[in-house]
């Protein structure tokens, strides 16, 4: 590499630079080799704070292969290693691989998810060991806070948290199904309100973020009472197990709207559909949330009502609120507790957000713009779609 610059220079001194002579040169080429080593010293590599995430998911698929991407891209930008080990949905390997993963890095943070509640041993292990740590998507329940404290309280290692609000979203998510069935089956005056057979499929019964969903949904089949809940079966995130739930009750009954936790359970559901004959979105009302790929190319076709979501991003704003730690702007200032909107993607305002990130590319995202450091007059963090879309290249 070295030589090529040097020939390079040659050529360059014959054509222009007729009295820089040769020492000069070697001069300027010794300055570029120096530069360049330090550049790539590990020295300056290691000033690269080291932070370390158990995802309770799957490495390459799903959900929580987009917060893993998301994190990588903040990471990168705001100058973070970061290490991820995935769990597979096993709880039991989530501690074990955590634990393996924090003796063997020894990292400078450490990011978890109280996935079935199951995050708590790790949380003591991390603040045994001394860890700052910040719970992602699900925190702390009310009980086991009671144990740890609330963070900082106790500990100082016990960071925080970011979490979506869930309840709103289940909320909405109910809603626009109301909505949807009424534009579709526009009621007659004077008749009763139609009653809307409903079928929910949960995620789990455990998990925070699955309660809080449930608990919107309750909240909106209280304002909506022409909705009638067939059945509310747990599916555990699985879309096959929806798809066969789904089948085995259209049996014997009839539904016109579905509630999905998330969008693989509504995908499951609407191939349930499909196989009887049914036309989604215009038979039965679908809605999901995750902001998946195939599931916003069946709302731009009209086939599910919307996803909700972008809580996937939290990935990164995790990142951006350990950047802000890092840097002495403590997110703490505004809550130790953050919590973000979630956005519902419909026919509004699907085609803008593929415009945007129709191809998943999170490095186009200016991290900077989000943080406290950055911005010190902020007094609170713009996790928001609308801000997104408008502070990304178009």
């Amino acid at each position: 590499m070295m030589l090529i610059i040097k020939n390079q220079l040659d050529n360059w001194h014959k054509r222009t630079w007729t009295k820089l002579d040769t020492q000069k040169v070697s001069i300027f080429v010794f300055t570029l080799s120096l530069i360049s080593i330090l550049s790539y010293s590990p020295l300056l590599a290691a000033e690269r704070k080291d932070i370390l995430f158990v995802n309770p998911g799957y490495e390459d698929k799903g959900f929580w292969k987009s917060v893993s991407q998301t994190m990588e891209a903040a990471s990168d930008a705001l100058g973070f290693n970061l290490e991820i080990v995935s769990a597979n949905r096993g709880w039991p390997v989530m501690l074990s691989k955590g634990i393996a993963a924090i003796d063997r890095s020894k990292p400078d943070y450490l990011i978890i998810v109280n996935e079935q509640q199951q995050a708590s041993k790790l949380l003591q292990y991390a603040i045994d060991h001394k860890i700052p740590t910040l719970m992602l998507l699900n925190s702390l329940t009310q009980e086991q806070e009671e144990h740890f404290g609330k963070p900082r309280e106790k500990s100082p290692y016990w960071l925080g948290s970011i979490v979506p609000d869930n309840e709103t979203a289940g909320y909405q998510m109910l809603t626009s199904l109301f909505e949807h069935h009424n534009q579709i089956s526009p009621p007659i005056t004077g008749e009763r309100e139609k009653i809307i057979p409903l079928l929910t499929l949960a995620g789990d019964i455990n998990t925070p973020a699955s309660i809080d969903r449930l608990n919107g949904l309750d909240r909106g089949l209280k304002e909506h009472p022409s909705f009638k809940e067939l059945r509310r079966i747990t599916v555990n995130w699985s879309g096959e197990e929806a798809y066969l739930r789904t089948q085995q009750l259209l049996l014997t009954k009839s539904v016109n709207a579905i509630w999905a936790a998330n969008d693989a359970i509504a995908i499951g559901a609407i191939r349930a559909l499909r196989e009887i004959g049914m036309e989604p979105g215009q038979d039965a009302c679908v809605v999901g949330l995750n902001w998946s790929t195939e599931a916003i190319d069946l709302v731009e076709r009209g086939e599910m009502t919307l996803t909700h979501g972008g809580h996937f991003l939290a990935g990164a704003w995790s990142i951006v609120m350990l950047y802000d730690y890092d840097q002495g702007h403590d997110f703490s200032k505004i809550s130790t507790h953050i919590k973000f909107p979630m956005t519902a993607i419909n026919r509004e305002n699907v085609k803008a957000y593929k415009k945007v990130f129709g191809k998943q590319d999170w490095t186009k995202i200016n991290f900077k713009s989000f943080t406290l450091h950055d911005n010190p007059e902020r007094t609170e963090y713009p996790f928001t779609l609308d801000y997104l879309l408008n502070t990304v290249p178009h």
